[in-house]
């Protein structure tokens, strides 16, 4: 059995099989993706109805429309582990040695070897993948949309006391020197016997959250400023999934099952945004979402839910084609992968020379997870727009400052790329 070309790779389309939303605020939209996460005091039109229900009480457009979709990836250290494991046919090597340890050269089992210990150095090391799609609409101060929102993570569980070149052969069992070994230390120490006994195995779980809001604003003008105040009403449903991959087989369940549920609930998020009597080109906003706090079920029984979260965010606009915001997170949020929390501060620039007939927009910004438990650095993000005012194509991207090595070449630690269709009336 030959690993597959680019497992990793194998891995990554594996998981956007049902996968997977978290508990953390998600960065929707080409112009969050594009400014650093920022998006309460500035997402006004289309995308209002999901970033903060408020900023529908003053749109730019009587109608907009805006369609996209976007991935994300965060390495913790797997695709690294499995493109090594492909390069040095690591699967194929276990096979070999099964049949006929014998014809093992030395550089094989030195493959063998260093396979091994990447193997066990793998434990706790995950990969994680963040598709979304969404089609947001805006008409006057009302918003509804579609937005899938999703997480899956592929976590290594590795056996530590199964880390020896052990093999078998019908009932003999012998190491790479073709000396026999009893049963019990086969059964007690072997990394094959580990793997084909679903000790050693990446852990593939997820969940993708599918949220279709209808939200309206509204805004109060009172002598120290304007004050907004929106709500949403969602209809929320989920698709939990979950199942075991083999390490060095990665096509392939270790179990034999993959297992899904779909569980539907309703959720609520209220926002507020403010623009002062002394500046008109301040706008101060606050969003909290899933306040009744929703939750699902996994196959197992597991509960997942949706905890409230809280972000508020500044914005100021000096002029017409040039706009200023930030976000922070006011709560701290959870991954699947249960040993890192989420809690993002960022902003950025979107500048828009162009905005009549013709349009373009030009952003940039950074954000940063500030959550002790993250080690992903600043994340720079940029992004472009092109168009006709009532039909834009804009592309988005993010990428990490933080590097990883996967054979030998150096990528982000997390990237995520955004591409979306906009149209104004």
């Amino acid at each position: 059995m030959r690993p597959q070309l680019a497992l990793s790779l194998t891995l990554l389309s594996l998981l956007t099989a049902p996968s997977a939303f978290a508990m953390k605020f998600q960065i929707l939209g080409h112009k969050a993706t594009a400014m650093g996460g920022a998006s309460v005091a500035n997402s006004t039109s289309s995308l209002a109805a999901y970033n903060n229900p408020a900023l529908l009480a003053r749109p730019k457009h009587t109608v907009e429309i805006s369609v996209g979709a976007g991935i994300g990836v965060v390495d913790y250290g797997v695709l690294d582990v499995v493109q090594k494991l492909d390069k040095n046919g690591y699967g194929d090597l276990v096979t070999k040695a099964s049949e006929d340890v014998s014809s093992l050269s030395e550089e094989e089992v030195r493959a063998l070897a260093d396979g091994t210990k990447n193997i066990i150095e793998m434990d706790g090391k995950a990969v994680g993948l963040e598709p979304q799609t969404y089609l947001g609409a805006q008409v006057s101060h009302y918003g509804v949309g579609v937005f899938e929102t999703s997480d899956a993570i592929a976590l290594a569980t590795v056996d530590q006391e199964h880390d020896q070149l052990y093999f078998k052969n019908g009932s003999n069992y012998y190491d790479t020197n073709a000396q026999s070994v009893s049963q019990q230390d086969y059964e007690e120490r072997s990394i094959e016997y580990a793997m084909n006994n679903d000790l050693t195995y990446l852990e593939a779980k997820g969940i993708a959250l599918v949220e279709v809001p209808i939200a309206y604003g509204h805004q109060f003008r009172t002598p120290i400023g304007h004050l907004m105040v929106g709500g949403a009403f969602k209809y929320m449903q989920a698709i939990t999934y979950e199942e075991q991959l083999n390490i060095t087989n990665i096509g392939s369940t270790s179990d034999g099952s993959t297992k899904e549920k779909t569980t539907k609930a309703f959720g609520v998020d209220l926002g507020l945004a403010y623009v002062p009597s002394f500046s008109r080109k301040f706008t101060l906003g606050l969003v909290a979402k899933n306040l009744n706090s929703p939750s699902f079920k996994f196959y197992d029984g597991d509960k997942y839910t949706v905890s409230p979260l809280v972000r508020t965010g500044l914005a100021y606009k000096p002029f017409e084609s040039l706009e200023f915001a930030a976000d922070l997170d006011l709560t701290s949020n959870g991954y699947l992968y249960r040993n890192v929390k989420s809690q993002m501060l960022g902003g950025g620039v979107s500048y828009e020379p162009l905005s009549s007939l013709f349009s373009l927009s030009l952003r940039a910004g950074a954000m940063k997870n500030i959550h002790p438990s993250d080690n992903t650095g600043v994340i720079y993000t940029a992004g472009i727009g092109a168009g006709f005012k009532w039909i834009e194509i804009d592309l988005s991207a993010e990428a990490a400052n933080k590097m990883n090595k996967i054979q030998d070449v150096s990528i982000p630690s997390y990237t995520k790329v955004n591409l979306a269709l906009i149209s104004r009336w």
